[in-house]
């Protein structure tokens, strides 16, 4: 697991020094970009260096090109931005080693974001894996966001409530394993109303679907009605058949004995669940000094 995990960051590695040495004249050649292979290395941290002064050049030649070829031409990022980047995909590689499966994911997820920030879209990554993983997750997020408000809002009242009935805590353990089970409950009433409404959604896209679709023609003639088989176009088909396997998951998310943790095994994933809901909200608390005042000592 430790190999494919320094693998993928030795792939994000090699996509920013290529947009970089697209961008910028860069003292690096070829044959030392090259995806299987680490590229913090002394002459690249002397690089490294340079960047965090913006000490680079635009790569004229590149640029004079693409013009040529009629393309509109502006640099999306300052060599301190890449700089930045770097630096912390070297320290998730000298963290690697003995780190969750769990907070790799989420830290590398948190760059490759990054990343695409930096670059100004996705369509700038060059090495088509690494898109494909940057679509992905930012498809994620953006559910993820959705939920983000209304369970928060979920969880400050559940606080305020438990201040104004039993007063302050001595500090933030204290507070989030004392409401812990309230909480989990109040999120899985949220889940199974989102669910539900999920489940509506998606029936009335597919009943929809299928009746501007039909299966069968009827065809009059002089005589009779004839009835004629009609196929559907593929890509119709295939929307069909993935609403039908959602509805089938929902159902079966609905009416689990925990549907929170059960929406988890078809990769709904929700803001503060899985196993880690204390340590995320308490990361996530410390660093709101209102909230923390009015439910602290």
């Amino acid at each position: 697991m430790v190999s494919i995990k320094i693998l993928d960051l030795d792939l994000f590695e090699h996509d920013v020094w290529l947009n970089f040495c697209y961008y910028y004249q860069c003292d690096l050649v070829n044959e030392s970009i090259k995806a299987e292979n680490s590229l913090f290395t002394a002459d690249a941290e002397k690089l490294i260096k340079r960047m965090q002064q913006n000490d680079f050049t635009f790569n004229e030649e590149r640029i004079a090109f693409a013009e040529m070829m009629g393309e509109v031409v502006s640099v999306p990022f300052n060599p301190s931005q890449i700089s930045e980047l770097l630096i912390k995909i070297n320290k998730l590689r000298l963290s690697v080693d003995g780190m969750s499966t769990h907070l790799f994911k989420r830290q590398y997820s948190d760059l490759l974001i990054l990343y695409v920030g930096t670059l100004g879209a996705i369509d700038f990554i060059q090495n088509k894996k690494l898109a494909r993983s940057a679509k992905g997750i930012l498809a994620v997020k953006a559910r993820y966001e959705r939920h983000l408000y209304p369970r928060r809002e979920i969880l400050y009242r559940i606080l305020k409530e438990n201040v104004a009935q039993n007063g302050k805590w001595s500090n933030l353990n204290q507070a989030i394993n004392f409401i812990l089970d309230d909480l989990v409950k109040a999120f899985e009433v949220y889940d199974v109303q989102w669910l539900e409404s999920e489940l509506a959604i998606k029936q009335v896209k597919l009943k929809d679907l299928e009746q501007s679709n039909p299966s069968e023609t009827v065809v009059e003639n002089d005589e009779r009605k004839i009835v004629r088989r009609k196929t559907p176009p593929a890509s119709m088909v295939k929307k069909i058949e993935k609403l039908h396997q959602e509805i089938k998951n929902l159902n079966q998310i609905v009416k689990a004995k925990y549907p929170s943790k059960e929406m988890e095994k078809f990769g709904y994933k929700m803001p503060y669940s899985g196993g880690y809901i204390a340590e995320t909200i308490i990361h996530e608390l410390r660093t709101q000094p209102e909230l923390l005042s009015e439910i602290l000592f």
